[in-house]
């Protein structure tokens, strides 16, 4: 695919494609404890539209650690590849070495202050980086690296840029005459689709910038101590 046009202007040049899959059960979509079961992330180069690099990883759930036939069904996901897979700690080291590497071999930086190419996540809607993960890492007590604190929901960029709802991922690729390839639900082939999407978003003229961000722990702890100290 060639460069979008503008190409060279572009506030990011990389973009982490997430697209989580967690524990689930057939009509409790909104459960408190769901638990990454697959981290898969795909890196697009925004300025070539294409992807460079991958990872994936099965995570082992430890809170109900049997998944549901819903879920397997759903996902595609076997008991066999969770029971098989690292806790969400170790799985979360893993990909900060996979990012690490690539931010040197590419010259990313997540810091807008650090010369370099610029890059942050990706996902489709919030859930991935605001709840998901969020809720799992606040729960067992997992020390979550401060670059899943911004990123762009491809979601509302697309409904901001074309005005209008698509019917999820694989609607939103039909809109723009393009097919879903793979599985949809699992999440590797939903992160190489939204990259898809993002890079033809691109061509379309639409402006990929970060729409969420969250207050890193230490931030939010200065924050409520400066209120408090307010209030006394």
């Amino acid at each position: 695919m060639s460069p979008p046009p503008g190409s060279l202007l572009l506030e990011f040049q990389y973009l982490v494609v997430l697209d989580f899959e967690s524990t689930c059960w057939e009509g409790k979509w909104n459960a408190p404890q769901h638990e990454i079961i697959e981290f898969p992330a795909v890196l697009l180069n925004l300025q070539s539209g294409e992807v460079i690099s991958e990872f994936q990883q099965y995570v082992m759930p430890m809170e109900q650690p049997v998944l549901s036939s819903f879920c397997t069904n759903l996902t595609g996901i076997t008991q066999e590849q969770v029971d098989a897979g690292v806790p969400l700690g170790t799985c979360i080291c893993l990909f900060s070495k996979w990012m690490q590497h690539l931010c040197e071999q590419h010259k990313m930086s997540f810091c807008a202050a650090v010369p370099g190419n610029r890059v942050t996540f990706a996902t489709w809607s919030d859930w991935d980086l605001e709840i998901c993960l969020q809720r799992e890492c606040t729960r067992k007590r997992i020390r979550k690296p401060d670059f899943f604190n911004q990123w762009a929901d491809v979601k509302l960029l697309y409904k901001k840029f074309y005005r209008r709802s698509p019917k999820g991922l694989a609607g939103a690729l039909q809109d723009l005459g393009l097919t879903f390839q793979g599985r949809e639900h699992s999440g590797i082939c939903d992160a190489r689709n939204t990259a898809t999407l993002i890079s033809h978003m691109l061509h379309d003229g639409c402006v990929i910038t970060v729409t969420k961000s969250l207050a890193p722990e230490a931030q939010k702890t200065r924050a409520l101590l400066a209120i408090h100290g307010k209030k006394h």
